[in-house]
């Protein structure tokens, strides 16, 4: 279970430290790619929550960590569309199939309906440090990791009240439910190495899964409408595996990388024929990027100018209900 604050950064400066990228790594935007950018830049990095009247009927990108809390851009090309300011620890983000985002605020998750710049809901977590969340796409209950005293994952039932909370056995950072209800968390395990637990469906608790392959440094889980996906952020080494589960083994079926990312990654979001990665160099993202999933190949667009302060944590695509 998790027990330092803040785990999500200090875990990820350790892994790049680890991994001697220091000073060498490759440029952000590697020779060969031809990435587009964003038309308008962000404002400055507080100020007042704001958002473009055409924001609601569009595929909307939500990046945490720019734009003094939440960067709102639209989906695909990531032009600014509007700001959300919000104060404390802004990490990760996932969003429901009505396009209602969930934003984890240290303590607390702030549910945001598609388009709105105010939070519609707060939640409360038994803990702090909250990091990675995921939304039942049959329940539309809602998954947080975070740090507790004797558990790391709350689930709040259809996204509301109070939560049940669970030990994954791991130093837990990020989960997503895959489509059957079954409940997924990475993090690391027994000698720091990267690790994945479940909570199938209808099971009292989490049990830790044999890996039958290599992962990197954990980040993102999400199920991609075929195969429950481990997000690998190891700096140089940046990729997407798809998982078969049989029973108590995870085996990887195929690993996806990625072209042009210089540095690390932080938590990423799939949607349907195209992946959002955040990245930098130093442990700092600032950096959005698009690819073709699960393919890969080269970068489609890069979306800069999220704040001058701008470290994005994690992204999530909200679908407009009306489209």
């Amino acid at each position: 279970m998790n027990t330092s604050t803040p785990i999500r950064y200090s875990l990820s400066i350790v892994a790049t430290m680890l991994a001697g990228c220091g000073g060498s790594q490759p440029p952000i935007g590697a020779p060969g790619a031809t990435p587009q950018t964003s038309r308008i830049a962000a404002p400055a990095d507080r100020g007042k929550s704001w958002m473009l009247p055409e924001a609601k009927n569009e595929d909307l990108i939500y990046a945490t960590g720019g734009c003094g809390g939440v960067c709102i851009l639209s989906y695909p090309d990531g032009s600014m569309i509007g700001t959300v300011n919000i104060s404390g620890s802004v990490q990760g983000a996932c969003s429901d199939t009505q396009g209602n985002v969930f934003i984890t605020n240290d303590t607390n998750v702030l549910e945001f309906a598609h388009g709105g710049t105010s939070p519609i809901a707060t939640l409360t977590l038994p803990g702090s440090n909250a990091t990675g969340c995921s939304v039942d796409s049959k329940t539309g209950d809602l998954a947080v990791a975070f740090s507790g005293n004797t558990s790391d994952i709350a689930i709040f039932p259809q996204a509301s009240g109070t939560p049940a909370t669970y030990d994954t056995h791991l130093l837990t950072i990020y989960c997503g439910y895959d489509n059957g209800g079954n409940l997924f968390a990475s993090g690391y395990g027994n000698g720091d190495a990267p690790g994945i637990s479940e909570l199938a469906m209808g099971s009292p608790g989490f049990s830790v899964l044999s890996v039958n392959g290599q992962l990197g440094h954990p980040g993102q889980m999400q199920w991609d409408g075929k195969y429950m996906t481990f997000e690998g952020i190891t700096p140089k080494d940046i990729a997407i595996s798809r998982l078969r589960i049989s029973g108590s083994v995870a085996s990887i079926v195929s690993t996806q990388r990625f072209r042009a990312i210089g540095g690390d990654a932080n938590q990423s979001w799939i949607n349907d024929n195209r992946i959002l990665i955040p990245y930098g160099a130093h442990g700092r993202a600032k950096f959005v990027g698009l690819w073709k999933y699960p393919h890969g190949g080269s970068l489609l667009n890069r979306i800069r100018h999220l704040g001058k302060l701008a470290t994005i944590w994690g992204v999530t695509v909200s679908v407009a209900s009306s489209r």
